[in-house]
């Protein structure tokens, strides 16, 4: 498979980790604003609800491995004739992680939608923020099968 020939190669294999990494680690401490009661809370939810945690991992995951597959596809195409398609395909793996990271990947809150709905709405909405993940866990595996990453070659 695609993905897994892009992650064989040692530049894409290390941006799919620091991408993980980045989502799984910093992404915390950005959305809490750095503050030690924050992060707690932010982490104690992990732990209250463990399939938050399994989907939490499982978005990080998917996150980096679809910017390492996205990279490679851009040298892909940077180097020889390829299909439009597998063109198409970086475009819109760079949608589907928008769209991924937009939805909402904390297990405590709703993430950029909060900004944007009343508070009450956006308490309301955190019972279900599961949901949430999964959509953008769903939208991660599309952009990568439209970007090839499950084809074999």
């Amino acid at each position: 498979m695609r993905l897994f020939k892009a992650l064989k190669v040692r530049k894409y294999f290390l941006v799919a980790v620091l991408s993980i990494l980045v989502i799984g680690l910093f992404l915390p401490l950005v959305q809490t604003g750095f503050d030690y009661n924050n992060i707690l809370a932010w982490y104690l939810a992990l732990v209250e609800r463990p399939y938050n945690t399994v989907l939490y991992i499982s978005f990080s995951i998917l996150f980096g491995m679809l910017v390492s597959l996205q990279l490679y596809n851009k040298e892909i195409c940077k180097t020889c004739n390829v299909k439009m398609e597998n063109k198409k395909g970086t475009s819109v793996g760079a949608a589907g992680s928008i769209l991924g990271f937009a939805i909402g990947v904390c297990p405590a809150c709703i993430g950029l939608i909060g900004l944007f709905v009343p508070l009450t709405i956006s308490i309301t909405l955190t019972n279900y923020s599961w949901m949430f993940l999964m959509v953008a866990i769903i939208i991660l595996l599309f952009a990568i099968y439209k970007m090839g990453g499950f084809k074999y070659e």
